[in-house]
């Protein structure tokens, strides 16, 4: 097992029966940095710094950099199994970690407890990042504001704040749930929707409300962030077309079917096989976002009692659709 200071053993996967691999880019190769017994067992030893691609000679180094990013899952063939791999993609701190289940193997069920405790690091290294940047803005505002005194700079140093409670918040509704919502309030979608759509930085994107949205038993502060969540969602990934001067356009809408409403876009949406792993907390396409966004809108809507499903919108886009909303 190859030695280092940020070993494996920390997060207990010698204990575990499936091969671990910490893995991390390096000059547009993918090398490994460490691995646990099983995997020297069952795939090998490995030397610290050797490319995956030449572990698993079947692996396309292009499309391996692009599954190992995305956090997407694959397969591999061992000598005496197949393998299908779980990828915790690398944080900006933290090196990504593949745990290989043998898919003839149900002792592979073990693994999850481990690749949750992946998922919490992985959220926690980001989550700092994104605290520590307000943080140092605030500091250096302050720090004008004293030298220069002038007060133009308490704004930002408030807005730095704001933005620090944000993502508090977003960690307390994640880690502790029901503390952080409290559904009695009759909540007017719509109105909340437009008044969340004011708070979001658009680049150009414009809203759409369809319909006179029903009522519903909520909080209105969670609803406020759902929606939030959402829209930012669409407009940082929601350029189409071959410029990435589309202005997306966000719909708001009720379902036709049953008690809900749904978000979408127009634009290029998300693949069949990402659509559940998207609200997962840690997961992004953006090597420079939290993962949080988006777990945190299946986590309020799990508070509430809504069940929350990932689509396709007619226009090709993404397209968000919250069941079982209590109308009031």
């Amino acid at each position: 097992m190859i030695e280092n200071g940020n070993t494996l053993e920390a997060l207990s996967a010698d204990n575990l029966p499936v091969p671990v691999c910490r893995f991390a880019f390096d000059d547009g190769d993918v090398v490994v940095r460490e691995t646990n017994e099983s995997f020297e067992e069952r795939l090998g030893s490995v030397e610290r710094d050797e490319s995956l691609t030449d572990i698993f000679g079947q692996l396309d180094s292009n499309c391996l950099r692009t599954a190992l990013g995305e956090g997407q899952q694959f397969t591999v063939d061992g000598e005496d199994a197949a393998y299908q791999v779980d990828v915790t993609p690398p944080a900006e701190s933290t090196d990504g970690y593949l745990v290989f289940s043998d898919v003839t193997d149900e002792s592979a069920e073990s693994s999850d407890a481990f690749r949750e405790g992946i998922a919490v690091d992985h959220v926690a290294s980001v989550v700092s990042h994104d605290l520590r940047n307000p943080l140092d803005v605030a500091r250096a505002r302050l720090q004008a504001a004293r030298e220069f005194e002038e007060p133009e700079h308490f704004d930002h140093v408030e807005q730095a704040h704001e933005r620090m409670e944000r993502i508090i918040q977003d960690v307390l509704t994640l880690a502790r749930g029901e503390d952080v919502v409290d559904p009695d309030e009759t909540v007017e979608l719509g109105a909340v929707a437009k008044q969340a759509w004011e708070t979001v930085e658009t680049n150009g994107a414009s809203l759409t409300v369809e319909d006179e949205l029903p009522t519903a038993l909520a909080d209105p502060d969670r609803i406020s962030r759902l929606f939030e969540n959402l829209f930012r969602n669409s407009v940082e990934h929601g350029t189409a077309g071959e410029t990435d001067d589309h202005a997306v356009t966000v719909t708001v809408g009720e379902l036709d079917t049953e008690p809900g409403f749904y978000v979408a876009d127009d634009g290029p949406g998300i693949p069949a096989d990402r659509r559940e792993r998207v609200l997962e907390p840690g997961y992004s396409s953006d090597e420079h976002g939290t993962g949080l966004g988006l777990a945190i809108v299946a986590r309020i809507a799990d508070l509430h009692g809504w069940e929350i499903t990932v689509t396709e919108a007619d226009s090709g886009g993404a397209r968000f659709e919250l069941h079982g909303v209590h109308q009031q």
